[in-house]
């Protein structure tokens, strides 16, 4: 192989050859093929594709929304273990004198309650506590 190889050694022809007169005929043929071609018809459902593309959309969305209703429309709904509505005011008084630290305030809203006395014990409150808010009042000076 030659190191030394230049393009310009490379002798330089025209490896390709038009037929004689291609080009002046070119045209003349061109214009008799589109001619005699002519527009071809359209298939029946080319002028279908739009309304039905515009058609099928919402369908699917109404069936992947059904769908969904569906799967989720089986499933039942969690019960809770127990309403609170049904428990007895006495039960919750108790657990809650038991478990929490009260104060009279927070059993305002039971009705059962209101009329109940409420004991220091019940309410866990320390004597000395409960002391020193009837001497912040100041009951001797309040009239009733």
């Amino acid at each position: 192989m030659k190191k030394d190889l230049k393009l310009n050694d490379i002798p330089k022809h025209n490896i390709y050859e038009v037929p004689d007169k291609y080009f002046d005929r070119l045209p003349t043929q061109i214009m008799e093929r589109t001619a005699a071609a002519g527009p071809s018809p359209a298939p029946w459902f080319a002028n279908l594709q739009r309304p039905l593309r515009l058609a099928l959309a919402p369908l699917m969305v109404v069936l992947v929304l059904g769908v969904l209703y569906l799967v989720n429309f089986n499933k039942e709904p969690k019960q809770p273990e127990l309403q609170l509505s049904a428990v007895a005011d006495a039960e919750i008084v108790d657990y809650l004198s038991t478990y929490a630290v009260l104060e009279s305030a927070d059993f305002a809203e039971l009705n059962s309650i209101k009329q109940q006395e409420m004991t220091a014990e019940f309410l866990n409150v320390s004597p000395k506590a409960a002391a020193e808010e009837l001497e912040y009042y100041e009951l001797n000076t309040l009239d009733y």
